[in-house]
């Protein structure tokens, strides 16, 4: 349940508490945070793939990696086209 939790996400929330940020600004970003849920998933899915398929573990955690990140770049042009971006 631990490794679950998005520490870097709640740890940034924290933080701008912290800087005095509004709460509608938080939850602004936190809304933001659920669709890069969807690209960071890539890596879950990309990897076990390729490793079932004979790859090493480095070569396929990068390219899980590299899926991952493409698919950030994608969502960032989605959520900008579509106005999701607070």
């Amino acid at each position: 349940v631990l490794a679950s939790i998005p520490i870097v996400s709640v740890l940034a929330m924290m933080w701008m508490n912290h800087e005095g940020q509004s709460a509608e600004q938080i939850a602004g970003f936190a809304k933001d945070i659920v669709w890069f849920v969807i690209p960071s998933l890539l890596l879950f899915i990309v990897m076990p793939l390729l490793i079932e398929r004979g790859w090493e573990f480095y070569p396929a955690l990068g390219a899980g990696l590299m899926t991952t990140i493409i698919g950030y770049l994608v969502m960032i042009q989605i959520m900008e086209k579509y106005g999701l971006a607070s």
